[in-house]
């Protein structure tokens, strides 16, 4: 080993791979021969079975056609149709006969030879008998050819089935045999390689070891050395840092030398570096004794030179306070403070002196604690500080006695052990005295420097009383001078305010006169506005009233029709027909009603409705309401009573029908809105204090113990088809024009209704009538007119020429009269009269409006004018409201406009992934037109788009925000969901773009949430993933994002689409670059051109027609008649790129056929679209649950189909 020790580090790992590569050669050798076993052992199962299955399976699947289009050929009733069957039932023949050649060439074994022997004994005997079959049908003789089928035919088909039968299962029962033969030799091939392998893993361990232990305990010994002087050098370094920062106060530690035998170091590279080691050792320590002198030499210098800056520093400092513009007081206060905390002092006195009575007073103190025999006032030569003064030299005294004056603070107090007392001369003349007490002794520096302060700080105070001698001459000089000058701003202030309230005055009046003619002319317009509002609400009510025989004879007319249907007297309805013409009857009677109602407010609002007053029987009312409203009542489980109370007059002088016609809805209505309980009517006379009416009446209470209204609903349910409960899950439908009309009338009979409830309560209806409002006639009111609200009155714009190559307007809008950047909306809308109201709508908003009335002209209309916004409707004639929104959204000139549905049909999703701003479902009411109107305008105002990119890849991000910029974008990047919620919840954006894959939460756990923050706004949701998504991945992604797109080669230029899709971005400010990246994702020929689609249907017409339609735009068709085909069509050529499927068709329909597909890994996410013979909102979910990716129903819309192929075979790439 001592050999082995001493070789290179390189030659020791040499040796070790060289054995461990050696021992791996032999473990390959064993495998690569193993695996040619195994090979051997498949190819033979390939040759000897797999082919065999191939060839009999075919031959049985072609001998079932044959023997089912047989009995096609037998049932076929036209010679065309039998001709084409007779082709394919050869075709079978042929194809089971060149099968069956093929299986013989193969190596039989002697069974599979009897086998194939008989078969081909009993099939010419079948081919003859389908002969004669042929025949007979050909010749007419079908029930003949029938029968011989059934009556030898079966018998030798079953013959031939068993066969084929037992050949398939003894090409099973050949297989598994050979597949147990090869398990076996892989378990035997498995054992000798495991047991090989540990082997090496044994060999490689051991030459490990070895190499290791001669290497690491060398380079072990190597480190332990050289980790030692880096420490010491370490440190070395950081102690030189701190003395050159000026840190001397450092020791200086000798290194010890290295201890060890350099004799018995191994001779390798490690030892050499051992060696080298011990020498820098010695070096070291040498060096550390040199550097120890250097730092004691550089702490003495210091010391020095810190004395030196001391007094100067301190001397600096009260000159500073000395030269301040300051009062004596000041001054000393301020230098005997500075004094006492710089030499660390702890009690403090300045004495001044007063050479008039030759004494000493104290002027100023620090940190002294007053007490009785303390001297005020001191002569020189008493004291201290007399002493002092007197000798005018400092005298220390050292320790004070145990009754001097203390040092104390609010935790105790002690005597100080040194006293100071330092005279002030000025030109040999005493200023005063400072005397300093501290409780250590006073240094030979801190004396120096309070010789240096006492010479300063008497020039100082002497200066300072000087100057305060000549400032307070002044002072009384200015202070006259001071009191002249107020006096007069005094005057002048006072002639100024004067002045200022005379001009105030002045406004006042002017703006009070401004104020009069702003009402004035207030009051001017509002009398031309309800001018023009009674003017608009006679006519509609004077056109309404004469309305009234146009309207009623022609559903007069449908009424009479369908009750002559109902009663069926020819017999010749079925009973679903004459229940067509009930339901025609009845819902004509509903509209007459509410026609007539209509009428009867009209004619009210009008003045037109006349009434007639004569004696009305008290008795026979009550008599009519208990026969038609008791049985109703007693349906309803209600109890129902009328009764008049006594004193009541028999008769009153009203007009009995209108009377009747109020109780009759109030009536109505409370059994309308009661479940349980009872409905009660009560006739009496009220007191004077409670009535309405300034005569004397006689009222009537409809009560009952129905839902009941809240008090502030009251007056809103007297108004036309208004309900008291108006949520969405209300049991309850409204009033319809009952009870407008009632109190419309109530008043025409100068009476009055009043309602009295709450909620839960039930209510109660109260009419008020006079008991002769004959009386009344020659001061009839006007009923109050319930009209909408008045509209601004817009000018009429001037029609110019129209643009021949433009579609015709519809209604007269502004297309002629727009102006060079102002706000314009299209409205398309086949329904003219909402989109009157629109275009009103719109001008009130301040744009202008342009109209169209289909499809067509709206994609028209819009390349031509780029409107600012558009509202769209999706039943529209021509082309719908879907493909006008693509059309739009495909071309760059459009793409960026806002549209916003507004239809009867339910499908927001669809809307919103198309790029809508919005989607309201007709009908609509004015709180939803504002919504409207404010979500287009604030669509139109937002110049600034903000996008927020969810991506925890730095790089990743950073190429979309270059892809994606533009100067109307604001982008900002989230790298976490939780960061991504953060921003979300702080500020507003109008797209997000979402990676799935992030590093602290799931995608879906993002989308989730910004679901549950943004259920109304539903901001555009932008996937773009690299992950693969599966099916079920893939549908719940599409309840929550808008777009998906997986990254690849054409992601980017999807991306870029999308984002400028949903931020409505327009095309003049996008990137030339950027620009032709949107072009070719919309470029919708070319992404269709030589796509492979599979058509599956079983009816060989529909397969004709689309293949027709898809060839045209070059793609490739594959046809297969039933689900079966399909999945072979997908096994032969699986590059398909899409599958249109069929849902009912034979041997396996397409439901079973599309879960067969998804069951293969190969085709999770091939695009499959059902075809469905029925459009119902089941079918769709159905075709979904089954696997397929869309739907759309037969007859197919061609165009509908390009566009879902485009969207599919888009989102696959």
């Amino acid at each position: 080993m001592g050999s082995y020790a001493n070789l290179k580090i390189g030659n020791k790992l040499i040796l070790g791979f060289a054995s461990v590569i050696f021992i791996s050669f032999l473990v390959g050798l064993a495998g690569i021969k193993g695996m040619g076993e195994i090979d051997d052992m498949l190819e033979q199962i390939y040759s000897t079975t797999l082919v065999d299955s191939v060839y009999v399976n075919e031959a049985y699947s072609q001998l079932i056609l044959h023997n089912r289009r047989f009995y096609r050929h037998v049932l076929a009733d036209n010679r065309e149709l039998k001709a084409e069957i007779s082709a394919q039932i050869h075709a079978n023949e042929k194809v089971i006969t060149d099968t069956l050649g093929k299986y013989r060439k193969t190596k039989l074994t002697p069974t599979e030879t009897e086998l194939l022997d008989r078969f081909e004994k009993t099939w010419p005997d079948y081919i003859a008998a389908t002969n004669r079959i042929l025949m007979l049908s050909d010749t007419g003789k079908g029930k003949e050819a029938f029968d011989f089928a059934e009556r030898d035919m079966k018998s030798l088909f079953y013959k031939l089935n068993d066969t084929l039968t037992e050949m398939i299962r003894f090409n099973l029962v050949e297989g598994k045999q050979l597949n147990e033969e090869a398990a076996n030799l892989f378990h035997n091939l498995r054992n000798w390689l495991v047991a090989l392998t540990l082997l090496a893993a044994g060999v490689g361990a051991a030459m490990a070891f070895f190499i290791t232990r001669s290497v690491v305990s060398p380079l072990g010994q190597v480190l332990d050395a050289v980790r030692s002087l880096a420490e010491g050098s370490e440190n070395k370094a950081r102690l030189a840092g701190a003395i050159a920062a000026g840190d001397l106060s450092q020791e200086v530690t000798i290194s010890e030398r290295l201890t060890i035998d350099v004799n018995a170091v191994a001779r390798d590279e490690a030892g050499m570096l051992l060696k080298a080691a011990v020498g820098m050792s010695e070096v070291q320590a040498t060096v550390d004794r040199a550097f120890a002198g250097m730092t004691e030499a550089l702490r003495r210098n210091r010391e020095d030179e810190k004395a030196r800056d001391w007094l100067k520093s301190g001397t600096n400092d009260l000159n500073a306070i000395l030269r301040g513009d300051r009062k004596v007081d000041e001054m000393i206060e301020k230098s005997l403070a500075f004094l006492c905390e710089y030499l660390g002092a702890g009690v403090g006195a300045f004495y001044s002196y007063n050479d008039r009575s030759n004494e000493l007073s104290v002027s100023a103190t620090y940190a002294m604690t007053r007490r009785k025999n303390l001297n005020e006032r001191i002569a020189l030569g008493e004291g201290l500080a007399g002493e002092a003064a007197k000798e005018q030299k400092i005298i220390c005294l050292t320790n004070v006695p145990p009754d001097y004056l203390p040092i104390s603070s609010a935790i105790g107090e002690a005597k100080p052990l040194n006293i100071a007392a330092v005279p002030l001369l000025h030109d040999h003349r005493l200023v005063g005295v400072l005397e300093i007490g501290s409780f250590k002794e006073f240094s030979d520096r801190e004396l120096e420097f309070l010789q240096q302060a006492r010479e300063g700080l008497a020039v100082g105070i002497s200066v300072n009383l000087s100057r305060k001698l000549v400032d307070d001459l002044l002072e009384q000089t200015q202070a006259q001078t001071e009191e002249l000058r107020v006096q007069q701003e005094q005057l002048q202030q006072t002639n100024e305010e004067l002045e200022e309230r005379a001009q105030m005055l002045e406004q006042q009046r002017e703006q009070i006169r401004n104020k009069n003619r702003e009402v004035e002319e207030a009051s001017r317009a509002l009398k031309l506005k309800a001018d023009e509002l009674e003017r608009i609400s006679t006519y509609k009510s004077e056109f309404l009233a004469n309305m009234s025989h146009e309207l009623r004879t022609p559903l007069n007319s449908l009424m009479i029709l369908s009750s002559l249907l109902k009663e069926n007297r020819d017999g010749n309805l079925t009973d679903k027909q004459v229940e067509y013409a009930a339901t025609i009857n009845s819902s004509g009677n509903d509209l007459l009603t509410l026609i007539n109602d209509i009428l009867d407010l009209s004619k009210i609002e009008s003045g037109r409705l006349e009434f007639h007053y004569e004696s009305f029987p008290l008795r026979d009312l009550c008599e009519q309401l208990r026969t038609m409203f008791g049985p109703m009542a007693e349906q309803r489980g209600l109890s129902f009573a009328v009764t008049v109370e006594d004193g009541v007059p028999e008769e009153i002088t009203t007009d009995g029908q209108r009377t009747q016609q109020i109780l009759k809805n109030l009536i109505s209505n409370a059994c309308k809105f009661t479940q349980q309980g009872s409905v009660t009517v009560r006739g009496y006379l009220p007191d004077r204090a409670t009535s309405p009416l300034s005569t004397p009446a006689i009222a009537f209470d409809v009560a009952d113990t129905g839902i009941g209204i809240p008090a502030d609903k009251h007056e809103l349910v007297f108004q036309a088809f208004q309900q008291a409960d108006g949520t969405t899950s209300r049991k309850f439908g409204g009033t319809g024009l009952g009870l407008s009309i009632s109190r419309q009338l109530a008043r025409g009979l100068h009476g009055d209704i009043r309602l009295a409830s709450s909620e839960g309560k039930g209510s109660t209806f109260t009419l008020y009538l006079p008991l002769d409002a004959s009386a009344h006639k020659a001061e009839q009111r006007p009923a109050t007119p319930l009209v909408p609200p008045a509209v601004p009155a817009r000018k009429e714009p001037q029609q110019g020429e129209p643009d021949a190559s433009l579609p015709p307007a519809v209604l007269p809008d502004d297309r002629e009269q727009l102006q060079a950047g102002g706000g314009c909306i299209l409205i398309i809308e086949d329904d003219l009269s909402f989109a009157g109201i629109l275009m009103e709508m719109v001008r009130s908003r301040g744009f202008s409006a342009i109209v169209a009335g289909d499809g067509e002209s709206g994609i028209t209309l819009a390349d031509h004018y780029l409107p600012s916004a558009i509202i769209l409707d999706v039943m529209l004639p021509h082309i719908d409201g879907w493909g006008v929104m693509r059309s739009l959204k495909d071309s760059l000139r459009t793409r960026h406009i806002p549209v916003h549905f507004l239809t009867c049909l339910e499908d927001r999703q669809k809307a919103m992934n198309m790029g809508a701003i919005g989607f309201v479902t007709k009908p609509v009411n004015s709180a939803q037109l504002d919504e409207v109107f404010g979500n287009i305008e604030n669509a139109i105002a937002k110049r600034v788009k903000k996008l927020l990119i969810v991506e925890d890849n730095r790089d990743e991000a950073k190429s979309m925000e270059a892809l994606l910029g533009e100067r109307d974008v604001a982008i900002t990047v989230a790298a976490s969901g939780s960061e991504a919620m953060r921003l979300f919840t702080s500020e507003p954006f109008d797209c997000i773009v979402l990676d799935l894959g992030l590093s602290d939460m799931s995608g879906f756990e993002v989308l989730e949430k910004i679901q549950s923050l943004d259920e109304n706004r539903r901001i555009p949701v932008i996937i773009h993933s690299g992950q693969d998504l599966s099916h079920d991945d893939e549908m719940r992604l599409r309840h929550y994002a808008d777009s998906i797109i997986i990254k690849g080669a054409k992601s980017p230029e999807r991306l870029l689409n999308e984002v400028t899709l949903f931020l409505h971005l327009v095309e003049s400010g996008i990137d030339p670059e950027k620009k032709r990246m949107i072009r070719a994702a919309l470029d919708n020929e070319a992404m269709l051109e030589g796509k492979k689609v599979l058509i599956v249907d079983d009816d060989m017409r529909n397969i004709f027609s689309l293949s027709s339609v898809l060839m045209e735009k070059n793609m490739v068709v594959i046809e297969a008649e039933n689900g079966k085909e399909a999945l072979e069509r997908l096994n032969e050529d699986p590059d398909i790129d899409m599958v249109l499927m069929d849902v009912m068709m034979p041997e396996m329909d397409g439901f079973a056929a599309t879960r067969a597909i998804r069951k293969d890994p190969r085709f999770a996410r091939l695009p499959i679209i059902a075809l469905t013979a029925k459009a119902m909102k089941g079918d769709r979910d159905e075709c979904l649950k089954a696997g397929a990716s869309d739907y759309i129903p037969k007859p197919v819309d061609v165009e509908k189909l390009f566009s879902l192929l485009r969207v599919w075979l888009y989102s696959n790439g």
